[in-house]
């Protein structure tokens, strides 16, 4: 071939294709490489590409059960999948009705926890969408998967998109250049992802690049920032990326990335108005060379750019540069992919957090959203304004002064004048126990001292002094017992010592049985003066003093709200079968007319002012605190 001449005046560059940030995948794929006619080059998918793609799409992706690969025709007519895997099997009935319902809907199709296997014994996922080039589809893809939640399964939907990106511009790419260049696409794609890092994938498609188009050298540089640093060379493995040539290179990068498009310099007059003032002094720093930059995209920005260089007698045409696009776009998709896996934790915590930032200001779930708004703003309300916080407790009521009434000495019930809930006057007789024992003992020490009175006589009429001592002494002896006996039978009555109101006993069923000495009767309380008893749970217990006021509804009088003043706790905690508790003796104010002493209730006691977001939430965090404390946390 002739060596070309270089143009007498200054050389113009065109960008050849602006890149899109927000295009959907067909149309990324509809000018992969140029607007070729559907007419011209009927597009088709190879089965040796199609096995290949999907064995490598289905082994990346963890939990795929098994995949197939249809035609357009085949789903339509039931027929056999182009591929499948695990290769050689057969494809489930399952696969190709999902593949049916992706290819009617011309989009993807998620189908959760559907049954398959033997009696539809076993659970999985399906997800299925077809593969389209210039608006037509070629391929429909259909895999089940292990079940996963619906984030997840976009997550994957997603994944499998971006390797079918690939699959339809090299589609594209044999429509273009049947020669061979699929091949090489997927053979640099499988070497860019299975290196171990992308520095090395980096270099390795350098290279490959260079020596398929050959190009004189192949730059490879990723953004930082606002700046794009040079990250690989080709057949170079080490450089200096203070050189001039490098910066150069870099400068070349950014200009094309700043600008969104591919450029190409020298090339035929320019079919748009671009900048090429880099590629300019790359150009002559290389002696006279052509240049051409390609942005590289990754799965939602421009992560990179692509610099080859020829010399001036080769120039990239039209056909190359489409082609050179494509391989961009699919290097850009590895590139990211092997940048996403190799990120630190705090990158892929910060990457998350975008993506979640990017969730709750979208457009997406707008009910989820304004409700989650609504709740966040009514938790911020509730965190400015306060309100009374109140302990809640279980109260009794009972008399302020309570009197017991015991047996005196072991003996039996004789009768019974009252009951619990009767009313008594002070002085009032309420039990009489049997008092014929002590009756006949008063007779016996009476008699005795009748016998000692008379011998006395006898004693002192006889001048008898010794005796007469002896006697006196006994006189008294036995008097002190009648004193004591007569005690006992006085005993015998039960009084009330007040006016008041009997609380227990009921001695009227039980006349003629035996009591033992000190065995409580009867409990009688006062009706002038009352007090409660509040059992406090002892999460609450922290913030009580003498001197908190609350407010008591009994149970029998739900109508009428009692206050009181605590005036006193008990330090001591009580344990019952549910939960410990202390008690917090308060006095009433005013006492209601109906109140009577067991009377139960609720009683709530103001602590002090909170806010209602503490005052709402502080039991179940206080015990959440505890709980992980417990842990060890």
């Amino acid at each position: 071939m002739a060596e070309q001449s270089l143009p007498t005046s200054k050389p113009e560059a065109h960008c050849v294709e602006p890149a899109c940030a927000a295009a959907k995948p067909e149309a990324m794929a509809k000018r992969a490489l140029g607007r070729a006619p559907a007419s011209t080059v009927a597009p088709t998918l190879a089965p040796d590409l199609a096995q290949k793609w999907l064995a490598w799409q289905c082994q990346m992706v963890a939990g795929i059960i098994c995949g197939a690969l249809y035609r357009p025709a085949e789903v339509l007519t039931i027929g056999p999948a182009i591929s499948t895997w695990p290769a050689g099997g057969q494809a489930d009935s399952q696969l190709a009705a999902a593949a049916s319902l992706a290819l009617a809907s011309r989009g993807e199709v998620l189908l959760a926890k559907q049954r398959y296997g033997p009696e539809g014994q076993r659970t999985c996922d399906q997800i299925a969408f077809p593969l389209l080039v210039d608006s037509k589809p070629v391929a429909v893809v259909s895999v089940m998967m292990s079940p996963r939640s619906e984030p997840q399964q976009h997550a994957v939907l997603q994944l499998m998109q971006w390797g079918g990106l690939w699959v339809e511009a090299l589609i594209q790419q044999q429509v273009v250049r049947p020669d061979a260049t699929g091949a090489f696409a997927l053979q640099a794609l499988t070497a860019i992802l299975g290196h171990p890092s992308s520095q090395v994938a980096a270099s390795e498609a350098v290279n490959q690049l260079a020596e398929h188009f050959d190009c004189e050298r192949v730059s490879l540089g990723l953004r930082e920032g606002l700046a794009i640093r040079l990250m690989a060379l080709s057949n170079v493995v080490r450089f200096d990326a203070r050189s001039q040539l490098v910066r150069r290179i870099e400068a070349a990068m950014e200009e094309a990335v700043d600008q969104d498009c591919s450029l190409v310099y020298p090339t035929r007059p320019a079919q748009a108005s671009v900048v090429t003032r880099a590629h300019a002094e790359l150009a002559d720093q290389a002696r006279a060379e052509t240049v051409c930059t390609l942005p590289l995209r990754g799965r939602t920005r421009v992560i990179g750019a692509l610099t080859l260089e020829r010399r001036v007698n080769r120039p990239f045409r039209k056909e190359i540069v489409q082609e050179l696009q494509s391989l961009a776009k699919l290097l850009g998709h590895a590139l990211d992919l092997k940048r996403q896996e190799e990120r630190s934790a705090g990158a892929r915590f910060a990457e998350l957090l975008r993506e979640l930032a990017g969730g709750v200001f979208g457009a997406h779930y707008l009910k989820l959203k304004l409700a989650t708004g609504a709740a966040l703003v009514l938790i911020g309300l509730l965190s400015l304004v306060n309100g009374t916080h109140e302990v809640t407790a279980t109260a009794s009521v009972e008399g302020a002064v309570r009197q017991l009434l015991a047996a005196p000495q072991s003996g039996y019930v004789k009768q019974a004048e009252v009951r619990a809930g009767d009313r008594v006057k002070k002085g009032q007789r309420v039990a009489v126990l049997d008092d014929r024992t002590l009756q006949l003992e008063l007779q016996k020490w009476r008699s005795e001292r009748n016998k000692i009175q008379t011998e006395h006589g006898e004693a002192l009429a006889g001048s008898e002094r010794a005796t007469l001592s002896i006697l006196r002494a006994q006189l008294g002896q036995v008097d002190a017992e009648i004193k004591l006996v007569e005690e006992k039978i006085r005993r015998t009555q039960l009084h009330a010592d007040f006016d008041g109101i009997v609380v227990s006993g009921d001695l009227s069923q039980s006349l003629g049985a035996p009591v033992e000495m000190g065995q409580v009767l009867y409990e009688i309380a006062t009706l002038e003066s009352y007090r409660v008893v509040l059992e406090v749970d002892e999460f609450d217990v922290a913030g009580l003093s003498r001197g908190k006021s609350g407010r008591l509804v009994i149970s029998a009088l739900p109508s009428q709200t009692l206050t009181f003043v605590v005036e006193q706790v008990v330090p001591v905690a009580t344990s019952s079968e549910t939960h410990n508790f202390f008690r917090v003796y308060a006095l009433l104010d005013e006492p209601a007319e109906l109140l009577r002493p067991g009377m139960r209730g609720v009683a709530k006691i103001a602590i002090g002012e909170r806010s209602l977001l503490w005052i709402w939430t502080h039991s179940v965090v206080d015990r959440m605190r505890l709980w992980l404390w417990s842990l060890g946390w």
